[in-house]
């Protein structure tokens, strides 16, 4: 009796193992920017990883508000895939390809790449010895937003945080202090390779003076991506352009303006992370994640819920004439005409940038 208890409760212990092995699901762990890994992406997602594999697949997001996380996770092993800005893999600061915390990506996996802008296939900020380790998600200035309710003609140029009658009624992003110190530096005239230059700004007897005004009459500071709730009410701000949907839902409409000085811009990318060096299977689910969010559906809802730059061109197959408009899809050469990419700085102007913001900021929270 006793061994035929013993051998029933062998096989059930074999037969309980056997079904957990089967029905656990992967996971493919996500550290981005909000928006570009929403539930309604990742649910479409694991279904296609289910009919096309067989897989059960759970993707887990976690939202990011500080580029120092995307190292800090990718080196604990700790995520799988990131969405840093094009000047963070071959930073001083943070060292992503150098220090092989990141993996190539084969691209014959992603077969909609061959559709994303000309100058950002294989860029020069994403690939080392030939090889890409990164694949563009989206493009965007970091740019001056205005309400149209409040500001009836678009801003001509970036000046305008320093005219006397609107001081109090804007933000600015509190910790991309970089971005604040460039516009800055287009709105006193410097030509665009002195904006990114700290020995320039440092010996330029009216800078400091303009950031710290630029800081001090601030309403308000967001943290990671602008928010219908930080910019809500204020006559303009800086930003992405993540908070227009959000605030055109609340009964504000809010644009994004152009000045003549040129407005600075940013290119965010998939990587993988090293963690699946020796997990094949999963790295090609990850690529395969890449490629979905690069296909023209994917890319429409970022133009629609986040008010973000496709970078696959075919998008505009998808989307309205006004749209096509809004984010010029009918001008081929708009990203290389108009953005100035952030520039990949040396440690001493990023310590440098640092200490000029926090000088600027000196009290306001």
């Amino acid at each position: 009796m006793l061994r035929q208890f013993y051998w029933r409760y062998l096989w059930a212990t074999i037969m309980f193992g056997l079904t957990i092995e089967i029905t656990q699901a992967e996971e493919l762990r996500i550290l981005c920017w909000e928006g570009y890994a929403a539930s309604e992406y990742t649910q479409k997602f694991e279904q296609l990883v289910k009919a096309k594999y067989g897989m059960d697949l759970r993707v887990t997001v976690t939202g990011v508000s500080d580029p120092q996380e995307f190292f800090t996770l990718v080196r604990q092993r700790k995520t799988d895939l990131i969405s840093p800005a094009h000047n963070i893999p071959k930073s001083p600061r943070w060292q992503f390809i150098k220090g092989q915390f990141v993996l190539p990506i084969d691209l014959e996996n992603i077969p909609n790449y061959k559709h994303i802008i000309q100058e950002l296939q294989q860029a020069d900020y994403i690939t080392e010895q030939g090889q890409v380790y990164g694949v563009p998600i989206v493009y965007g200035p970091y740019g001056l937003m205005y309400n149209t309710a409040l500001i009836k003609t678009p801003p001509q140029s970036w000046n305008i945080f320093w005219d006397p009658q609107y001081a109090g009624q804007y933000a600015i992003s509190k910790d991309y202090h970089e971005a604040n110190i460039y516009f800055s530096g287009l709105a006193l005239g410097l030509e665009r390779e002195q904006i990114f230059n700290y020995n320039t700004l440092r010996n330029n007897a009216d800078f400091m003076p303009r950031l710290e005004q630029l800081a001090q009459n601030a309403k308000s500071f967001w943290v990671g991506v602008d928010s219908a709730d930080t910019l809500q009410g204020l006559a303009f701000a800086t930003g992405w352009g993540f908070a227009i949907p959000e605030l055109a839902q609340r009964g504000e409409t809010w644009k994004m303006a152009w000045p003549k000085e040129g407005t600075t811009g940013w290119v965010d990318n998939w990587m993988i992370g090293y963690s699946l060096k020796d997990k094949p299977k999963l790295k090609r689910i990850a690529e395969e994640w890449i490629n979905f969010s690069i296909s023209p559906e994917i890319q429409t809802g970022y133009v629609r819920n986040i008010a973000q730059f496709p970078v696959n061109q075919s998008t505009k197959n998808l989307l309205t004439a006004k749209e096509i408009k809004q984010f010029h899809l009918d001008e081929p050469d708009y990203f290389k005409k108009n953005l100035i990419l952030w520039k990949v700085l040396p440690r001493r102007e990023q310590n440098g940038f640092k200490r000029m913001w926090s000088q600027a900021r000196h009290g306001k929270q």
